[in-house]
């Protein structure tokens, strides 16, 4: 479990209280009692164009169909969106509760890119979150 990670969670816990079947991506690698920072992603592109990679004006990093091997259609990755999920939670989930699934891990360069698209959305994203992603 570390930066670049994809998962798949059956019971994905969304800031509005649902839950749902959602596939999402670690942005940090945490150091002793932080939380694991993910975002969500999504392949309903809604009919709407983005360029390949970062796209500051939507809060969104967008990969092709097959651009990387975890994410065989079009997949957004909505970025100012973070949720945490602490370590006890990501391995309770992982190994007991089977609800989240590894799925593979995002190129270096792929992973290195959505971290320097964070940069460009400091603004929208909190401080702290911000601090242990980016270094």
């Amino acid at each position: 479990m570390a930066r670049g990670g994809v998962y798949f969670h059956s019971q994905f816990p969304f800031h509005d209280g649902s839950v749902g079947e959602k596939r999402f991506v670690v942005l940090n690698n945490p150091e002793k009692d932080e939380p694991y920072l993910v975002v969500k992603t999504t392949s309903n592109l809604r009919n709407r164009t983005y360029q390949r990679g970062c796209n500051p004006n939507t809060g969104v990093f967008f990969l092709p169909a097959g651009a990387e091997t975890t994410f065989p259609k079009d997949t957004l990755i909505q970025l100012p969106e973070i949720y945490e999920f602490s370590s006890s939670e990501f391995l309770k989930g992982h190994l007991t509760e089977k609800v989240i699934s590894y799925i593979g891990d995002l190129s270096s360069l792929t992973a290195s890119q959505i971290v320097n698209c964070i940069r460009k959305l400091k603004d929208d994203i909190d401080q702290q979150y911000f601090a242990m992603i980016t270094r």
